[in-house]
């Protein structure tokens, strides 16, 4: 009872720590100045369109049988509107309390550390890419949080803190399942930090070791027990979208990849993560400090520890890029590449056995902070390019739909058709393409007019609907369909028996 009483003190304490403030600080600056241009404006891509004026996006299908349960609560309360600022704000209040259980995670004591730390996890590539899908980015971002306490939890040593950890862990993968790589890097770093104290024996370090990958074991099987429990129950299926199916068939030939991505930031952009020089060669200079941190602690500590350190050292490029090994299939966005952010936060644990003089800690977070300053800017220009891509887009459809009102006999109560699904006009550009900063899972304007979201766009931005032609009638105006034009060419509207047809392309 006692304990339970300490708890509102020890809430408070915590929120009001002064590392915890540095966190506030930081996402509040770092987050308005990557995100403002998002919350204050109407930028859609295309999941956005498909799911506004309401709507989450795939629970379920997807395996996401958390996300599936938050929006019926949150349908219930007060609906699944889509409404950037607000949304946006939430996401941030998230994404502050993250940093500050991070900065405790990975035991950090200074507090330009904790302001650094929160900065990049604000505003970094998988952070700014998914903030392109506003309508659910609140409940992403409380899955970060959660999976951060998952970490934490973990820390202590009692078979509650473990169980309610591993739940945790398996409530964040059940919102989004790509966050499995930064639970892995998150206790690798715990490790890590274990070993630079050297207060633990080698063989208490090898049990804690094993202690997280039964963790990390435990929460997948969890999550997966839980999502097999609701879709036997709710009769549903998962999508084979993307491999979701078969996710968790580990594949070995994938680790030579993962360890390939990881050291290739340095040299080529990947997905986004790492679009300029100055972001690759922030990340090279942060990897060799952290190599050199490991040096020094090799000169400093035990041999078993300092072997112990390098052994997590080299694991960390797999645990980062995990998603590639447990989930083969899929195509990797930038939205997925979360574990690759732990490579901020190693330099910012293993500055530990650097010489104090040469004050490479400042050093460290003065790059954390530029990178994180180069993402905002990123960000800005990845969501200003698809506001531009919008406009061109319901510039273009509100073109097809003048010329369709215009075709001789047409009637307000006449179907659309469309005959056909890819539009390839020669004369339509995107001049956005060559821009240096796109993140992986973006739509452009060439783009948008031929994706899943086409009828919900037109309709969310014109009002007008239409349907895809029917297979019956593409054998009975078979004549007549041949002989038109495709879009936008003269002779590609044509009406037919109170129908009118446009055609894209070939049926």
């Amino acid at each position: 009872m006692k304990k339970i009483k300490q708890y509102p003190r020890l809430l408070l304490g915590f929120l009001g720590e002064e590392r915890s403030r540095m966190c506030y600080y930081a996402t509040a600056l770092f987050g308005l100045l990557a995100y403002a241009y998002l919350f204050f404006n109407h930028v859609n891509n295309n999941d956005m369109i498909s799911c506004i004026p309401y709507g989450y996006g795939s629970g379920l299908s997807s395996g996401r049988w958390m996300l599936h349960i938050l929006n019926l609560l949150v349908d219930k309360i007060w609906g699944s509107y889509p409404v950037p600022l607000f949304n946006g704000l939430l996401s941030l209040v998230f994404l502050a309390l993250t940093s500050a259980v991070l900065v405790r995670v990975l035991e950090l004591r200074g507090k330009w550390q904790a302001f650094a730390l929160a900065a990049i996890t604000a505003t970094a590539a998988p952070i700014g890419s998914i903030f392109f899908f506003l309508f659910t980015t609140h409940f992403y971002m409380l899955a970060l949080l959660c999976m951060a306490l998952a970490a934490w939890l973990l820390k202590k040593h009692s078979v509650w803190n473990f169980s309610a950890g591993v739940f945790l862990a398996a409530c964040s993968l059940g919102i989004y399942q790509a966050y499995f790589p930064l639970f892995s890097v998150l206790l690798l770093l715990e490790l890590l930090q274990n070993c630079l104290k050297e207060k633990l024996p080698y063989k208490a370090l090898l049990l804690q070791g094993l202690k997280y990958v039964a963790a990390l074991a435990i929460s997948y099987l969890l999550y997966y027990l839980i999502l097999q429990g609701f879709l036997l129950l709710l009769s549903g299926q998962v999508s084979d979208y993307q491999g979701i199916d078969t996710m968790g068939s580990i594949s070995l030939d994938s680790i030579p990849q993962a360890y390939y991505h990881f050291f290739g930031l340095f040299t080529h952009n990947y997905v986004g993560f790492n679009a300029t020089l100055l972001l690759r060669g922030g990340l090279l200079i942060l990897l060799a400090l952290s190599l050199w941190g490991l040096l020094c602690f090799w000169r400093q500590a035990n041999r078993k520890s300092a072997v112990f350190a390098t052994l997590i050292f080299l694991l960390m490029p797999l645990a980062a890029n995990a998603f590639l090994v447990i989930a083969p299939q899929s195509t990797i966005y930038t939205r997925m590449t979360m574990g690759l952010i732990g490579i901020f936060y190693l330099p910012l644990i293993l500055v530990k056995p650097l010489p104090k003089k040469l004050r490479v800690n400042a050093v460290v977070c003065l790059l954390v902070l530029l990178c994180a300053v180069n993402y905002a800017w990123q960000s800005n220009g990845n969501y200003m390019w698809v506001s531009y891509a919008n406009e061109k887009t319901a510039n273009y459809f509100t073109t097809m739909f003048t010329r369709i009102k215009s075709a001789e006999g047409y009637r307000e109560d006449m179907e659309v058709v469309f005959v056909g699904t890819e539009i390839d006009d020669q004369s339509y550009q995107d001049n956005w393409y060559g821009t240096p900063f796109l993140y992986g899972g973006r739509t452009g304007a060439l783009m948008q007019i031929n994706q899943y979201s086409r009828a919900n766009f037109i309709l969310n931005y014109l009002g007008y609907s239409y349907r895809e032609i029917y297979p019956e009638e593409v054998e009975r105006y078979g004549e007549i369909i041949t002989a038109m034009e495709a879009y936008p060419n003269d002779g590609a509207i044509v009406i037919v028996e109170d129908r009118v047809f446009v055609k894209l392309g070939e049926p």
